[in-house]
């Protein structure tokens, strides 16, 4: 009991530290500007300027990726979890790698239930297909979007998709032909 009531309080007062630094970085970043502005203060309102617009360009990108997060959390996990479990296995690699793309958080973090998937009959495939689209996430395709370009996006999250899906058909044919073993 003592143990935990100590780690709960150690983590109220890490939570509470970053708003004290992101506060004196705040302040350092003023006085830098100040300072800045009365040696060249041409080049400091012009980054002051950059700065700004740059901050109304990020503006509707970042709602809407609060929009996609908010969205993702109304996912019900356990239909999800049945969806898949019962689904043929050629759509899994579909699904997994879909799935993936809205998951959330470390992806040590998926490892169990990646576990369970594969105890309820998902073989490794579709689990490998989950862990290489990691790269891909909804939420931050209107950031790519705005910095790199709709095409760029476009082709590079098809491509994501494409080889998460042979990577997941490689390490099934990898295990089903026994050149590859698995400890469980």
């Amino acid at each position: 009991m003592d143990n935990n009531n100590k780690r709960n309080k150690e983590n109220q007062s890490n939570k509470k530290k970053p708003k004290k630094y992101s506060f004196i970085f705040l302040g350092i970043v003023i006085i830098i500007y100040i300072i800045l502005g009365s040696v060249n203060s041409n080049n400091t309102f012009e980054a002051i300027k950059y700065s700004i617009n740059l901050f109304k360009t990020l503006i509707p990108v970042l709602s809407l990726v609060l929009v996609f997060m908010f969205l993702f959390n109304l996912i019900d996990e356990k239909k999800l979890k049945g969806v898949i479990e019962k689904s043929p296995h050629s759509i899994q690699y579909f699904i997994m790698t879909l799935l993936c793309t809205v998951s959330h958080g470390p992806i040590y973090a998926w490892y169990p239930l990646m576990k369970t998937f594969h105890g309820k009959g998902v073989s490794y495939g579709p689990i490998a297909s989950f862990l290489y689209s990691r790269g891909i996430k909804l939420a931050m395709l209107p950031s790519l979007v705005a910095y790199f370009g709709l095409k760029y996006t476009i082709i590079l999250t098809s491509n994501m998709i494409i080889f998460a899906i042979i990577m997941g058909l490689s390490v099934d044919l990898l295990i089903k032909d026994n050149k590859l073993e698995i400890t469980k």
